[in-house]
């Protein structure tokens, strides 16, 4: 049997990586094989002293539950040849026993138990020094059965004893032997099956080491037969063995260069589509061991951390000295604790969540556990969870001043304190002045909200935007009327959209744009649409205009201006909020362009 040459020198460059022996395993030194020969020789030794064991064990049962049986038989054909008097038992019944004792021999025990359990006779005993017999569990199964057995220890003998008894009418005949016979048989074959387990266990030995030796041969000679090749002695490594199994084992060895290649190739490949998607992750990824050497770490975090070039495995500390970072991991790390906490970065502005889970011993270092730090961005996370909060307390406080007034109104009513008509039909006006606030209030937290928690508007439609323009100017006509300002609504534009919410869109505009105007001013709706499908809502007004430090916040919710005297404007200050969330919502972007005492022009673009 022989392995090609190509092969063996593939074996010997993967050995010069490590030590030979290291490297194939099969490369075992001599003492090695040493402890394989003595575990098979101790297997086989130890298989055949359990099975000798099982086998005596067996046979002594064997003989034991033989030697009980004939004895039983023995005794209930002896109980039957027994002559009965006229009313059952003998006329003389301890007379009876002794006669039938001697003819019986073998140390026979003859009892004779009358209806009530008294002991009428007995060859080895007193009978009147015997207790009652009735609940002896041979005489129990004799009355029930007519026969009754049982192996037991002898109250009055003091030794394990085989009985048989008879019912005969209300009495019983009983006839016992010791079983210190069988025990005295044992006895006297226990030193030849001593020397037959000895003598075996001899044998396996010799028997099983010469089975190692011829198993392991082969094997030594092949274990010799490469290193002798790794060394240059030989030009190809060869085994001569009567076993032909070991051809196969051959063919696995020219084989398994092959097969390593394949393997080790395979590895590379996964290993770089690893790093690729670990260095395309948007979070930052990083193990650390316990020591807290970084044993893997990516582009992000790296980024984060502000790290550059090939570091190595290096200390955690080469990347951040913080403790608001480094005392979160030694805890997570002495209370093998999972957890996560927020870091501000005061650099960037940006907030970053640290993830620490554990991965189990030896999965990225040799000893000890690690930890994983996932790195996410929550900046926008933090931002929208301020922005809540913010809105949560403002809807509280925007809420409690219409309540307030509608509350003391409405006591003043009831109290009776308003008696002039004129002043109650005042409070009145009043109080459905500040319920109708409230309700628009109501109406525009619940559709800012509603646009919060979606992404895409499912219901959606053909939507002719000149039209919905019409009938917002016709909603707003009161308002139009009461302030002395025109609305003209031209060009054409149409769209695929929520009806409703462009209907909303265009009513917060113009009605913000009647709100901030000047008596007899005007309210410009311009809509156009372009080849490119590109949609453009105008709406102008000549209003107050707003100041320029104020533009970036008049699309914040609770926002609302003030007119030329200071004094701020009704509304609910969510208006201009819900059309920034609708142009999100479809994709567009808003522009704002205002001059103060000149007006405002805010458009609405759509894409195609």
């Amino acid at each position: 049997m022989c392995i090609s040459k190509r092969c063996a020198r593939s074996w010997a460059r993967r050995a010069s990586i490590s030590k030979p022996c290291e490297t194939w395993g099969m490369c075992f030194p001599p003492r090695r094989w040493n402890k394989l020969k003595k575990r098979i020789v101790l297997l086989i030794v130890c298989v055949t002293v359990v099975a000798q064991v099982i086998t005596m064990a067996a046979a002594v049962n064997s003989f034991k539950n033989t030697y009980q049986a004939n004895m039983t038989a023995f005794l209930k054909g002896n109980i039957n040849a027994i002559e009965l008097g006229e009313h059952g038992l003998p006329d003389d019944p301890q007379a009876a026993a002794v006669q039938y004792a001697k003819a019986f021999g073998q140390n026979i025990r003859v009892t004779m138990i009358g209806s009530d359990g008294t002991v009428l006779a007995d060859t080895q005993a007193d009978p009147a020094a015997l207790g009652n017999h009735n609940d002896r569990s041979e005489v129990i199964q004799a009355r029930a059965d007519g026969f009754g057995t049982a192996v037991r220890m002898s109250e009055s003998v003091g030794e394990d004893t085989l009985y048989a008894a008879k019912a005969v009418g209300d009495s019983v005949i009983r006839l016992s032997m010791p079983m210190a016979s069988m025990a005295r048989f044992v006895n006297q074959a226990l030193p030849v099956m001593i020397l037959a387990f000895v003598i075996l266990t001899v044998v396996a030995s010799v028997f099983a080491g010469m089975l190692a030796k011829g198993v392991l041969a082969p094997m030594e000679k092949l274990h010799d037969s490469i290193q002798n090749y790794m060394n240059g002695k030989i030009d190809e490594i060869r085994i001569e063995s009567k076993y032909v199994e070991l051809d196969d084992i051959s063919q696995a060895f020219a084989g398994l260069t092959d097969k390593l290649k394949r393997y080790i190739a395979q590895a590379k490949l996964e290993n770089k589509k690893s790093a690729v998607i670990l260095d395309n992750i948007q979070e930052g990824l990083l193990v650390l061991d316990e020591d807290r050497n970084v044993l893997l770490i990516n582009s992000a975090a790296r980024a984060i951390f502000g790290a550059r070039g090939d570091i190595g495995m290096a200390n955690l500390l080469h990347f951040t000295h913080a403790p608001e970072i480094t005392r979160p991991i030694d805890k997570a790390f002495d209370e093998r604790k999972t957890t996560s906490f927020d870091v501000p970065d005061t650099k960037t502005g940006k907030t970053y969540r640290y993830y620490l889970s554990f991965v189990s011993p030896g999965t990225f270092a040799e000893r000890g556990d690690g930890i994983l730090v996932l790195i996410m961005d929550v900046s926008d996370t933090v931002y929208s969870e301020q922005i809540r909060r913010g809105f949560a307390a403002n809807v509280s406080h925007e809420l409690k001043t219409p309540l307030t007034s509608i509350n003391g109104y409405a006591q003043l009513l009831e109290n009776g304190m308003v008696q002039d008509e004129r002043d109650i039909q005042k409070y009145a006006h009043r109080i459905t002045r500040e319920a109708d606030r409230l309700m628009g209030l109501i109406n525009d937290t619940l559709a800012l909200s509603e646009l919060d928690d979606i992404s895409i508007d499912e219901v959606t439609e053909p939507v002719a935007i000149h039209d919905v323009a019409r009938d917002v100017q016709c909603v707003l006509a009161q308002n139009l009327q009461e302030k002395g300002v025109t609305m003209t609504v031209t060009g054409e534009a149409a769209m695929v959209a929520n009806k409703n919410r462009v209907r909303a869109l265009l009513l917060n505009l113009c009605d913000n744009a009647i709100k901030y105007n000047r008596a007899g001013g005007s309210v410009d709706v311009v809509l156009s649409e372009t080849e490119g499908g590109e949609i453009s809502i105008t709406v102008r007004d000549t209003g107050i205009g707003i100041p320029e430090g104020e533009k970036d916040r008049v699309f914040e919710r609770f926002y609302r201006a003030k007119n030329a005297g200071g004094a701020t404007i009704d509304g609910t200050g969510l208006g201009l909020a819900i059309v920034k969330h609708i142009v999100q919502l479809y994709g567009g972007h808003i522009t704002l362009d205002s001059t103060e005492s000149v007006g405002s022009e805010i458009t609405v673009r759509f894409r195609g």
